[in-house]
C-alpha cells in the first residue's frame, strides 16, 4: 500500500514508561513482607525483583542506550528507516508481532542485514501529532 506522505518520528527515552516500570518493581516489594515470612525465600524474591529493575530500567526497548531506536522514518512507499545513537540509517521491515493499543505501540522490526529492534512507544516520547500520524497510519496499514 501507498500513501502520499512519509511519517519521521524523531524518539526521546520514554520517561513515562519508567515510571510504569519502577512502579511495576515496587509495588510487589511492598507488599512482600505481607505475603511472605522472613527468611531466605523472601530475601531471594527481593533480589530478583531488584535485578529485574536493574536490568529493565535502561533497556534500549524503553529508548535507552546505543541499540535503541531514537528516529523512525516510514517512507511513503511503505518502507521503514530506523535509526539508533549513531544516527545512520538501517533498513529495516515492520514485523507481524507489533502490537498498537490506544496508548502503547509495541514495534518491532527486522533490520535489513540482519538482527531485530524493538521499540515501545508510550506517548511521551515525541510530538503527539507525529505520534497520532503513526498510529494512523499503521491502522491504515493492516
Amino acid at each position: 500500500m501507498s500513501f502520499e506522505t512519509t511519517v519521521d518520528v524523531s524518539l526521546r527515552p520514554s520517561l513515562k514508561l519508567l515510571k510504569w516500570l519502577s512502579t511495576l518493581h515496587v509495588l510487589p516489594l511492598a507488599l512482600i513482607p505481607f505475603a511472605m515470612q522472613p527468611g531466605l525465600p523472601m530475601a531471594l524474591l527481593i533480589a530478583a525483583l531488584a535485578l529485574s529493575w536493574f536490568s529493565l530500567r535502561r533497556h534500549a526497548v524503553f529508548g535507552f542506550g546505543r541499540r535503541a531506536l531514537r528516529r523512525l522514518v516510514w517512507q511513503a512507499d511503505g518502507r521503514w528507516s530506523v535509526y539508533e545513537a549513531a544516527d545512520r540509517p538501517l533498513s529495516a521491515e515492520l514485523e507481524a508481532g507489533s502490537l498498537r493499543y490506544p496508548r502503547l505501540l509495541l514495534l518491532r522490526f527486522r533490520l535489513e542485514g540482519g538482527g531485530h529492534r524493538t521499540r515501545l512507544i508510550g506517548g511521551d516520547e515525541a510530538d503527539p501529532e507525529l505520534l497520532r500520524r503513526l498510529r494512523a497510519r499503521l491502522s491504515t496499514a493492516d
